[in-house]
């Protein structure tokens, strides 16, 4: 063993070029898992720190009302480890005369501070200590200017009365709603929010301490939770909700939130929904960080195996004088095992190193490129223990089984085999090629060592296949994602390059509304509102297409995701009420053909749209749609304001149906839940019916939207539609405060996406650089050692006369050969991951062609031959220089 021992000390002295390049491929292999790792690491903490910076630190919500009696039972539940919570309202009266006579607070206790994302919406000030101090909503500041932080206001406090009755706190506008005071409350004012409201809700917003030992039985709390085990969400949330009392929906639901999305960055989806196809959407980036580890594994595995392989048959001769002075296969394989163990430690920290280096670099660029869309701070990279362990355990088992294959493989042979050190075609004929037969004694001597030495150099083609599969298969993932985006944003312009929402709890400004359709560089406009309700029909009153196609409406319950329920026989369906301001109303009229002077002067009549989106049968790029009831002109249709059970309101009217339409008025309609009837009126009649219902109807009636066309939705000028949105801007600020409305526009999405694209181009560019460096690094090793391996042979040939352009251009051929056939190997790979990202997005290849990555591919393509090719050059130019009695007689190599 001892003589074993001084071997490999011996071998790796005497052996310093092999060393040296076995120790490059395992830093190169070091460095990427590192970064990788790392890089995976840390999107993955990020994703987190930027998940509970916008939504908060909770797993779920009782969206319910919680009694404060119910407060220890939810504190003392056996998995609940935090609890935050969000006292009752309270009102106090400000002397103010305009459309916000309030001041709404709410207390939250210390979990719920340090928690949730509100602490952070303190920008100036510090957070409240106690229930008599208040951060308070900037709207307040700005509309009292003399108003500071550290003032106090003395202010009377109690409820809000509408027709005699007490309403609550949160209520919508009233006309002539009286004040009841209770008492009077001394605020001291500590911290400034960045927040706006609506002035639907009379009131500016504040936010105060909670002392939980005040809390009353009769409070009416909201209440968010951590759990021990964050897995366990799902299944203790409604557990703990059934103990407390909470009642089920007409879904069979308890009234819960989940923090979805902080769930689904710790792989916590919901049991329903585990097995469904959509989440394919939610697991497609770990499953693309999955597929690119185990094809970084794969490259790695081939290229070290390869060069442990080079270095074994390199010391054949040694390895069989020692099997033949008795040594087992036993110990030949742990000689050749140490060897690679001892190599790895050197370039092992080293790697480690260069990786984090390598992440700190592209996280600045990152960092550097992303200050739109992102509300947190930049990315901080995380380096720890997660991305160092599997980057060290990873190279150590690829390194041992790198060695090992090969060490197996000389540790069977026998010692007379080892120390002939030759290689035989084991009796079987080389083929003639007819394409290298044209090149010559050349042509066919290349092609002979190539088919000679298919074994020797099956590793490097294996290799090469997999780095130009892992490359393009990266390349076709992410611009087969930008081709997608490309080819449906005409689709998505279509809703409108300009949106608007105006929401006060009052009916519109007519003057505003007229103002903005003057705007220069609009060319259409829609204004419009929508109030929910529903409708309850009998099995027979369904379509013919929902029975021949969807089973029917029994069948469409049972599925437990559409809106339909079933109670007593009768079937609810949801529905819109779509109401069009008069000149939207006759545009659409006199698009669809339709005289629309019965529809403005009766407001009981309705143009009805009875259609839904089959959601077996639809694809993302084409709707298949069917008829969703047995509707005729003049039928006249029942509807009821509650359009859930949670809705208050149950006041019942009639419609009658007057023309069935074939499309609505916008495409952003398309949108609205399957199973939708909605009926299409004028706006007014749509705020005279709403003015029967609740406040919550009387609201959704109030919000007026707004959608603008700059131009044709396939001709778009960014910088035409900034200036209308600042246009429309300009006169919203005259007849709306601050919150009560909100514009959004295409150009600013384009600018988000830009900058998204850059940041994804600084990553693609950053991994594309690392996977062609591992392949070039790999073909250039295993060229360079197979030709090594060789001087024996090209001694040979230059001695029976091969001159030495004929040697050269028999190097050409060979090293054009092997670099073409990967190329060619991989294309049906490359072919079966283009096609089903294709299919995945629902684009063409003739949609996808001008987004093919086409310069990289040729570039990388040029650069590996260009490489394989230098190799074989470099290669040569030893051969050259190199004595034939010498490298005849040469063993040892």
């Amino acid at each position: 063993m001892k003589i074993l021992r001084e071997y490999v000390w011996d071998s790796l002295r005497r052996n310093k070029r092999t060393s040296l390049a076995i120790m490059t491929a395992l830093f190169l292999m070091t460095t990427l898992m590192s970064c990788f790792c790392g890089f995976v690491y840390t999107m993955w903490t990020d994703a987190i720190a930027l998940s509970v910076n916008e939504n908060g630190n909770w797993h779920g919500e009782l969206f319910d009302t919680t009694k404060g009696s119910d407060l220890e039972q939810v504190k003392n539940y056996a998995s609940v480890s935090a609890v935050m919570i969000k006292g009752n309202w309270e009102v106090a009266k400000l002397s103010d005369t305009g459309k916000r006579n309030y001041l709404l607070s709410r207390g939250a206790n210390a979990e719920y501070w340090d928690s949730m994302p509100e602490k952070k919406l303190v920008t100036d000030g510090r957070l409240p200590e106690n229930e008599n101090e208040l951060a308070v909503s900037k709207q307040y500041f700005d509309d009292h200017p003399d108003i500071s932080l550290g003032d106090e206001l003395t202010l009377p406090v109690g409820q809000r009365i509408y027709q005699g009755q007490v309403c609550k706190e949160t209520d919508v506008f009233h006309e002539n709603e009286d004040f009841r005071q209770t008492g009077t409350k001394t605020y001291r004012l500590v911290g400034i929010m960045d927040v706006t409201t609506s002035s639907s809700v009379p009131a500016y917003t504040a936010m105060s301490f909670l002392d939980e030992k005040k809390i009353k039985p009769e409070d009416e709390l909201t209440v968010y939770l951590r759990f021990n085990s964050i897995r366990s969400t799902y299944k203790e949330l409604p557990a703990l909700a059934e103990s407390i009392g909470y009642e089920k929906d007409e879904y069979g639901k308890y009234l819960l939130r989940y923090n979805v999305d902080l769930l689904t960055k710790y792989a916590v989806l919901p049991p329903e929904q585990i097995t469904s196809i959509d989440n394919l959407a939610i697991l497609s980036v770990p499953l693309m960080f999955l597929i690119l580890a185990v094809l970084l594994i794969s490259v790695f595995v081939i290229v070290i195996h390869n060069a442990f392989a080079l270095s074994a048959n390199e010391k054949l001769a040694q390895l069989g004088t020692l099997a033949g002075i008795g040594a087992s296969p036993k110990q030949i394989k742990a000689a050749v095992s140490s060897e690679a163990l001892i190599l790895l430690l050197p370039p092992l920290p080293l790697g480690l190193f260069c990786g984090w280096l390598l992440d700190a670099k592209l996280f600045d660029l990152i960092n550097a490129n992303n200050d739109i869309g992102r509300s947190a701070p930049d990315i901080v990279m995380s380096f720890g223990l997660p991305a160092v362990l599997p980057a060290i355990l990873l190279s150590a088992i690829t390194a041992w089984l790198s060695a090992r294959i090969p060490a197996k493989k000389v540790a069977k042979m026998m010692p007379v085999e080892a120390l002939r050190h030759t290689e035989t075609l084991k009796g079987k004929k080389i083929r003639r090629s007819r394409i290298s037969g044209r090149f010559g004694i050349s042509g066919e001597l290349a092609s002979n060592a190539l088919t000679a030495r298919r074994k020797s150099y099956r590793t490097a083609t294996i290799s090469l296949c997999l780095s130009f599969v892992l490359l393009t298969g990266f390349l076709y993932i992410t611009t087969a994602q930008e081709a997608a985006s490309e080819v449906y944003r005409a689709q998505n312009n279509q809703k409108g390059h300009i949106l608007l929402s105006i929401s006060d709890g009052r009916e519109p400004e007519q003057k505003a509304l007229d103002e903005m359709k003057e705007v220069p560089g609009i060319a259409s406009y829609v204004f419009y509102d929508k109030m929910p309700c529903a409708t309850w029909i009998t099995a027979d009153q369904a379509s013919d297409d929902i029975e021949t196609y969807l089973g029917g409406f029994d069948q469409i319950v049972s599925e437990k995701k559409y809106t339909p329920i079933e109670r007593d026989g009768k079937y609810r369906i949801y529905s819109v009420l779509i109401g069009l301001e008069r000149e939207s109303f006759l545009e659409y009229c006199s698009k669809i053909g339709i005289d629309p002077e019965p529809y403005l002067s009766d407001p009981s009549q309705a143009l009805f749209y009875n259609k839904t989106a089959d959601p077996h049968a639809s694809t993302r790029r084409k709707n298949v749609y069917r008829d969703i009831l047995k509707l005729e002109k003049g039928q006249v249709v029942p509807f009821t304001e509650q359009a859930y059970d949670e809705d208050t309101g149950n006041f019942q009217f009639d419609l009658t149906v007057g023309d069935i339409v074939e499309e609505l008025p916008l495409p952003v309609l398309n949108e609205l839940p399957r199973f939708t009837l909605t009926a299409i009126m004028p706006m007014d009649h749509v705020m005279n019916l709403a003015a029967s219902c609740s406040d919550k109807r009387r609201m959704n009636a109030s919000t007026v939207l707004g959608r603008f066309m700059t131009s044709a939705a396939d001709e778009v000028s960014y910088p035409k539609i900034e200036t209308s949105s600042e246009d429309l801007k300009q006169i919203l600020d005259h007849y709306y405060g601050s919150g009560d409305y909100m514009i959004t526009n295409i150009a600013e999405e384009e600018e988000m996406r830009k900058e998204t694209n850059s940041v994804m181009s600084t990553v693609v560019g950053f991994l594309t650089g690392l996977l062609a460096l591992i392949g070039i690094s790999n073909i250039w090793a295993s060229i360079s050692g197979n030709l090594r391996q060789r001087s024996r042979e090209f001694a040979m040939l230059k001695s029976t006369g091969l001159s030495p352009n004929q040697l050269w251009r028999m190097l050409f051929l060979e090293g054009l050969t092997l670099g073409l056939k990967p190329l060619l190997y991989s294309l049906p790979l490359q072919i079966a991951i283009l096609a089903a990202f294709l299919s995945i997005n629902e684009i063409t290849l003739a949609e996808y062609l001008p987004f093919a990555p086409f310069k990289i591919l040729v570039g990388y393509t040029a650069l590996v031959l260009l490489t394989i090719i230098g190799a074989y050059f470099a290669g040569g130019r030893r051969i050259q220089k190199q004595n034939i009695i010498e490298a005849i007689k040469d063993d040892t190599l």
